[in-house]
């Protein structure tokens, strides 16, 4: 083998996204370990054979792949089904199709790039109860101006009100008054903060550096309960481009979270990573950028597979004086910055959430 074929041969198996070689035939040539590892399957029960052993029943695969044979197009975001030999055998793939050339220019063959679309569906579907609010955003606001507005009559005239009375009693009452006009206002500020567009002020933001400051916040809040953090940081991770400040809304967050489900005694994960599940493509960029993850793990009581489905939606909550409104901002901000949160939990076991985010643009 020469250093040329060589080197071919070690890209071809180095990519983390699924290849496959299909002979004009539509036969399955060669593929790398990648598509073992996605189909959970050895590549001797799929070579040589047709290209529908992994594409069973979707004849607009093997129609494409006869078009690139003829035509020598490329074909790109071709969504598949995947089938593995499993009990949950079907799973989401995003396939790009190219003509594989020989010297003289003359199609040979075509080659499919899998890209596995497990992890980005299962987020989008988990943030789909937030969708409606796009849609809701424009009454939201009007709405939230015209409670505003009264509220601050009501408020000023109850103070005033209470200046006059003397009875301790009914100014009692007044102050009730005043502080329930004030949590209504701190409400709606949060609803018009969840609907209206983000003003975000984007610069490269060192990941840890947010962390470690809400850390230092919240150290003590842990410590009462005699639980403590445990960071377990990338140390070679690279800068985001993000709103620093929003940012530490989000942790700061998710962090009280994780705090107040932690046990007694227990510690709460911090772990950064670079994520390999998915990319994103931003309009501005032909490249998708590459995203870190960073996880938050306690080891509470957790969540029934319910109580997860209802996380994103606004206004629902566990928590005796919870708004229901913190997680729902938190995916906004996330969203904003072509992000995603995923959470995971299980009964008994605790919970872990993950928040992705690109990485800077070079």
């Amino acid at each position: 083998m020469t250093n040329s074929e060589h080197l071919h041969q070690n890209i071809f198996y180095s990519i983390i996204d699924g290849i496959l070689l299909i002979s004009p035939s539509l036969t399955i040539q060669k593929s790398n370990l990648t598509v073992e590892d996605m189909f959970h399957r050895s590549s001797d029960s799929f070579l040589n054979r047709g290209l529908e052993e992994l594409f069973p029943r979707q004849s607009h695969v093997l129609d494409i792949s006869r078009k690139v044979l003829v035509t020598g197009a490329c074909y790109h975001d071709v969504e598949a089904e995947g089938v593995r030999n499993t009990p949950s055998s079907r799973f989401p793939v995003n396939l790009t199709l190219s003509p594989f050339l020989e010297s003289d220019d003359s199609i040979q063959g075509v080659l499919i790039l899998v890209k596995n679309m497990s992890l980005i569906r299962e987020l989008e579907e988990r943030e789909r109860p937030a969708d409606h609010l796009k849609n809701l955003g424009a009454v939201t606001m009007g709405m939230a101006h015209e409670i505003r507005n009264p509220l601050g009559g009501i408020r000023g005239s109850a103070q005033l009100l209470r200046q006059e009375i003397k009875n301790k009693s009914h100014q009692e009452y007044l102050d009730v008054v005043v502080s329930e006009v004030d949590r209504i206002d701190r409400m709606v500020k949060r609803i018009m903060d969840l609907t209206r567009p983000s003003d975000l002020r984007m610069e490269s933001t060192n990941i840890h550096k947010v962390l470690e400051e809400i850390l230092v916040l919240e150290k003590d809040t842990l410590t009462r309960k005699n639980g403590r953090f445990e960071q377990i940081y990338d140390p070679s991770l690279p800068p985001i481009e993000a709103d620093e400040d929003q940012l530490k809304q989000v942790f700061l967050n998710l962090i009280k979270n994780a705090i107040e489900a932690s046990r007694k005694g227990s510690k709460v994960q911090i772990v950064t990573r670079v994520s390999s599940g998915f990319s994103v493509k931003a309009a501005s960029s032909p490249v998708p950028q590459q995203n870190i993850v960073v996880e938050i793990i306690d080891s509470g009581e957790g969540m029934t597979e319910e109580t997860q489905k209802m996380l994103f939606t606004p206004f629902h909550t566990t928590k005796k004086k919870g708004s229901g409104l913190g997680l729902a901002i938190s995916l906004k901000i996330v969203k904003d910055h072509n992000g995603k949160i995923k959470i995971t939990s299980e009964k008994g076991l605790g919970t872990t959430v993950q928040v992705f985010l690109p990485t800077r643009q070079r």
